[in-house]
């Protein structure tokens, strides 16, 4: 698919991966549209990359529905779509108490909330993405819609105290498939990508014995990835009409493993 002219929605647009990918596909020359919780960082991303900036929750139904609606009314039909929003959260099954050694188990809604914004938000995404496009058919084999979905290496190799990110990201990676099959008839390709450490706010709240254990175990380049290098990847999948259904690692050919001493939160 053709960037110039496209227009471009990006979910988690204001940090990290999300906002490197917004200002890739802007300077692409594609009407961008900038998605995430309201915020001066939304704010001064609409004037650095003169995008449609529209502060929602991925969340709310009733948020994204009235977030396409407007999309559509002032810049037309969206043909890409990029799922970055995303959080960490603690995830492991119990807490321990530093002075008792009491072990009790963590509530439930921490993990909850790593499931709804990391798979609930990306689907709530897509649903009204594809609407958009629902009247029209891949008759003449052309592709009419690109999703770019954010899994994780999480996904394959999650820590211990990456319960639930690592399993929302993998049912991120799990609906890959089956959504490009479901969105075939439509011409909507549907693409993964699973990033390895990058430079993002996530990885800055990351122990710091855990991101050298990241950093140590990438076989080259032996650093964290720059945010516009998933950005380069997420152009490249838009723009290549056979990747459709699959998702693609970009992590320097790391496979992480478990940090030796990992302290309890």
């Amino acid at each position: 698919m053709q960037i110039e002219g496209t227009v471009a929605v990006v979910t988690g647009a204001a940090s990290g991966l999300g906002r490197a990918t917004l200002l890739r596909l802007a300077a692409q020359g594609a009407r961008v549209v900038a998605i995430d919780l309201p915020g001066a960082a939304l704010d001064e991303l609409a004037a650095d990359a003169k995008a449609l900036a529209i502060g929602g929750d991925v969340c709310s139904a009733a948020d994204m529905e009235a977030a396409f609606t407007r999309i559509t009314a002032t810049l037309g039909t969206p043909r890409v779509l990029v799922n970055c929003a995303g959080i960490l959260g603690p995830a492991r099954v119990f807490r321990v108490d530093k002075a008792s050694g009491k072990v009790t188990p963590r509530g439930i809604d921490a993990f909850r909330r790593v499931i709804e914004v990391n798979l609930v938000g990306t689907f709530n995404a897509i649903r009204l993405f594809a609407e958009g496009l629902s009247g029209e058919t891949a008759a003449d084999g052309q592709d009419r819609g690109v999703i770019v979905n954010t899994a994780s290496v999480a996904a394959y190799e999650a820590l211990s105290a990456q319960t639930a990110y690592g399993s929302s990201k993998a049912a991120v990676a799990s609906m890959t498939l089956p959504l490009a099959r479901e969105l075939a008839r439509f011409g909507i390709r549907v693409m993964a990508i699973a990033p390895g450490t990058f430079e993002t706010g996530m990885y800055e709240v990351v122990p710091s014995h855990t991101r050298r254990t990241l950093i140590d175990d990438v076989p080259f380049p032996p650093r964290p990835g720059h945010p516009d290098e998933f950005a380069h990847m997420v152009q490249a999948l838009i723009e290549n009409a056979m990747m459709n259904g699959s998702v693609v690692r970009i992590d320097g050919a790391v496979r992480m493993r478990e940090p030796s001493r990992s302290p309890t939160p």
